[in-house]
């Protein structure tokens, strides 16, 4: 009995160490291996800019929830991975921002972009600017 309890013990902790690097720490080791180029003596008045591209949020009739969720909680762990580890300066978002804001009514567009800005949340010293496309 001893035996199946210990390795039921081991089976939990590790999935949950499982969990815990798939869902959080995978964002920052990655995140990590990316930083800002050197620079030479005397360039230091830059401006630390990050770019994102195409985020394609899914609306209310194609894709399933599960998905949607999915997809947006991995968004927003990048995203907020890299806002901490580099501290840009500005944020500048570009492209198609939802998959289908054009069949969307008035109401719906609005739920869609409250879901944009709480999946990309900036603290207010860094400046974001959205570009359409």
């Amino acid at each position: 009995m001893r035996r199946v309890t210990k390795k039921l013990i081991i089976l939990v902790v590790g999935l949950i160490l499982i969990g815990l690097y798939c869902e959080f720490l995978v964002y920052y080791l990655v995140i990590l291996q990316c930083g800002w180029p050197q620079l030479k003596a005397g360039e230091e008045n830059v401006l630390k800019t990050f770019i994102l591209a195409d985020t394609h949020l899914l609306g209310p009739y194609r894709g399933h929830w599960l998905d949607k969720w999915r997809r947006e909680w991995q968004m927003h762990q990048a995203f907020q991975a890299i806002i901490k580890l580099h501290s840009p300066e500005v944020v500048f978002i570009l492209g198609d921002l939802f998959d289908e804001g054009e069949w969307t009514d008035e109401q719906q567009f609005n739920e869609y972009v409250d879901r944009f800005h709480k999946l990309f949340l900036l603290p207010d010293s860094i400046k974001m600017f959205v570009v359409v496309g």
